[in-house]
């Protein structure tokens, strides 16, 4: 009998033994598993993409970005609607950058009157840089709104409403007729318009300057207000201007669009040509 008790009591603190042994095991399965930061982003991986949409009876673009540069030229009498950049991934290698670059995606969906092309990545980077390049050349007559994080934006060359909400980034406006929306926190609005009868330009950002130029001829109730930095208005008339070191407002021409610009840190510029 004492025998045997001496086995059962061997076996089970053998027994116990490989529990705690695979438990401690587990637990260090599970701490690799989560710790999955990257060092650094000296090295990176990167594929190209492109997409071309036949042009039906889509009237607008919309993009939701994140990370990277976008531009966006309007053709005219174009047939298609191309996308096309680069994906890249930055981190601490090259083959933990490859590994990663599946979880970025470009996705395009073609909708009844709209194209949608949405940036898909980590909602945790885990100390990785995710980065898309986005060139976009769409008929100038559609319309186009972007939702991005951080990147600068350039659009040129469209003849349709312009929408834009930017958190960090600089954005450039070229030869644009239609109505402007822009929206930025850090970074500095640049514009040349033609705003049509009717129309309306609003621009605000938190830290940056606006710089905008419009034809003399331009009709519009104009309002401007800065809370540090300074307002100029030149090559212009301005009827019934009322103005404080901070703000301006007024008529230019027979207002008959809107033009509201505004910023917390940085000036205003405003020149006719």
């Amino acid at each position: 009998m004492k025998r045997i008790h001496l086995i059962r009591s061997a076996e089970l603190f053998f027994l116990s033994g490989l529990l705690c042994l695979l438990a401690i095991t587990a637990c260090d399965i599970r701490v690799n598993d989560t710790d999955d930061n990257a060092a650094n982003t000296n090295f990176f991986a990167a594929e190209p993409f492109s997409f071309e949409i036949s042009v039906k009876n889509q009237t607008r673009l919309n993009l939701t970005a994140i990370n990277g540069p976008v531009d966006v030229i309007g053709v005219a009498g174009a047939t298609t609607a191309k996308i096309f950049g680069e994906r890249r991934v930055e981190s601490e290698s090259e083959a933990d950058a490859k590994a990663h670059l599946k979880e970025l995606e470009v996705r395009v969906s073609d909708r009844q009157n709209e194209i949608a092309v949405n940036t898909i990545q980590p909602d945790n980077a885990h100390g990785r840089n995710y980065k898309v390049t986005y060139h976009l050349r769409i008929p100038s007559a559609w319309k186009f709104a972007v939702d991005h994080v951080n990147g600068i934006a350039l659009i040129d060359s469209l003849r349709n409403d312009v929408s834009l909400k930017i958190v960090n980034g600089s954005v450039q406006l070229r030869e644009i007729t239609g109505s402007v929306d822009a929206e930025l926190v850090n970074g500095q609005l640049t514009g040349k318009l033609w705003l049509p009868m009717q129309g309306t330009c609003k621009m605000a950002t938190v830290n940056g300057q606006i710089l905008l130029t419009i034809p003399k001829t331009t009709t519009a109730e104009f309002s401007a207000a800065v809370t540090n930095g300074d307002i100029s208005l030149s090559n212009l008339s301005l009827n019934n201007s009322v103005s404080t070191p901070k703000s301006l407002r007024g008529k230019l021409g027979d207002g008959q669009g809107t033009i509201s610009l505004s910023t917390v840190n940085g000036n205003i510029s405003v020149t006719g040509f």
